[in-house]
């Protein structure tokens, strides 16, 4: 392009110069004491003013550009910050969140004087960005921290979609969504974790053949062994000291033993005949796919979760982990961080088969509350050596767009459910969404997510 801007400039001079007839730019004055000087004509003068600064601001322009593509250019093809490797996710998990979110729990719970609660509150909402015209009450009515994150919203304000849809759960951010292909699914784009660890083994089903189950840290293969009093509504499949090990039979073949049993749970790969009987445990109907929703609750958002769909609740599980940060950035960042944190497992059925709805912990989070299970106790000390979930079996109808629960700050919800193979979704990641908006549609066009 410059070649041409000198060309194009070239046959401008040269036309000027014959339109010109020859005259020269240059002229002589006398400066009256004998002395002579050069200076520019006026034509040339007229010239230089009204044509030069056209092909210099195009120059100028095309330098920026070319500048602007080579920066862009250099920053995509700089690598991303990779995922964390074991011995940075063992550092991190070396800090006690679990006591700093037990302490904050007490301290948003304390008293706060009601000369105090407009300038906290206020300068909570200026932070974190929350829309205080939402609310139903004044900011004095909210006597701790605690309440003000679990507030209530005015009537009206979140209409339920009440088409045959799944609705969001919460306020908050979609991080990913979409079919589930394989055991790894996505929590954010890049960084999976394992769909058998995060719900467990599939126990609420009676027809379900006893399972193996997987210690939270190591890769311990171990039998679930029922505690005394098998049959009562909670803690009926707690994995308590009394678990054996299991090995499979002419297993130890030309295997490192030590190896085996301390290999971390994040190196596990795949087994297409594991994940295809995982998956036909869950479905109800083999014709149908798994599907996922994860949607992330910010500090500032609406702290209440509500019920994306009308379907009965048949089983819960509690999982005591860790209480790491859910934040985007750390989720990008840390694999399995979902199997890694605290959560709870509401397990059911809906119109078209198998529907979970997960409330996972994080950072901070006070505590999870469920109207409908006074028994779930989260954020508190850590259960006994080899205790790893407990299990509480429920016959509870929530409504599409019911009040369920709430968090105290900011947290996770992750949907996985059954559906059609046609079905399709109408928000994609990072996308904002509120409670009561349509989050899929059934459609008989839809593409294949895992394309």
């Amino acid at each position: 392009m410059s070649k041409s801007v000198c060309y194009l400039s070239r046959q401008y001079f040269r036309i000027h110069l014959l339109h010109s007839q020859h005259k020269p730019f240059l002229r002589q004055l006398n400066t009256g004491n004998g002395q002579t000087t050069t200076v520019i004509s006026g034509r040339w003068r007229r010239f230089w003013r009204s044509w030069v600064p056209i092909p210099t601001s195009v120059g100028v322009t095309v330098l920026a550009v070319l500048q602007w593509r080579r920066l862009q250019r250099n920053r995509s093809e700089e690598p991303r910050v990779g995922v964390a490797k074991d011995w940075e996710v063992t550092c991190y998990r070396i800090i006690p969140c679990r006591v700093f979110s037990r302490a904050w729990g007490w301290l948003s719970n304390c008293h706060m004087p009601a000369s105090l609660r407009s300038y906290v509150y206020g300068l909570y909402s200026s932070m974190y960005g929350v829309n205080l015209d939402e609310m139903a009450g004044d900011l004095t009515d909210y006597p701790s921290l605690a309440q003000f994150f679990a507030r209530e919203l005015k009537q009206g304000v979140r209409p339920i979609d009440l088409s045959n849809c799944v609705v969001s759960p919460a306020d908050g951010r979609v991080l990913n969504n979409g079919k589930i292909c394989s055991c790894h699914v996505e929590q954010i784009k890049g960084v999976t974790y394992k769909i058998q660890r995060f719900l467990g083994e599939v126990s609420w089903r009676p027809t379900t053949k006893p399972q193996v189950d997987m210690d939270c840290d190591t890769a311990f293969v171990r039998e679930v062994v029922r505690p005394s009093g098998s049959g009562t509504d909670e803690n009926d499949n707690e994995v308590s000291r009394k678990t054996r090990k299991v090995v499979p039979e002419g297993y130890w073949g030309g295997i490192d033993v030590v190896r085996y049993l301390f290999r971390p749970v994040e190196e596990e790969n795949c087994i297409t005949e594991d994940w295809e009987e995982y998956k036909a445990q869950l479905l109800t109907d083999p014709r149908n796919e798994l599907y996922q929703t994860v949607v992330y609750l910010a500090p500032g958002d609406y702290h209440r979760f509500h019920s994306p769909t009308h379907w009965q609740v048949k089983f819960r599980r509690h999982f005591q982990g860790e209480l790491l940060s859910v934040n985007p950035l750390i989720a990008g960042w840390v694999p399995e961080l979902f199997n890694l944190n605290e959560r709870v497992v509401y397990v059911g059925e809906w119109e078209h088969g198998f529907f979970s709805m997960t409330a996972v912990g994080a950072t901070n989070v006070g505590s999870i509350r469920v109207h409908s299970d006074k028994t779930l106790h989260t954020n508190t000390r850590k259960w006994r050596d080899g205790c790893r979930h407990r299990d509480r079996h429920m016959n509870v109808v929530w409504s599409k767009g019911e009040e369920v629960g709430e968090f105290r700050m900011g947290s996770t919800i992750v949907l996985i459910f059954e559906a059609p193979k046609d079905y399709t979704f109408n928000v994609g990641p990072n996308q904002r969404v509120k409670v009561g908006e349509a989050l899929t549609c059934s459609s008989k066009n839809s593409s294949d997510c895992c394309k």
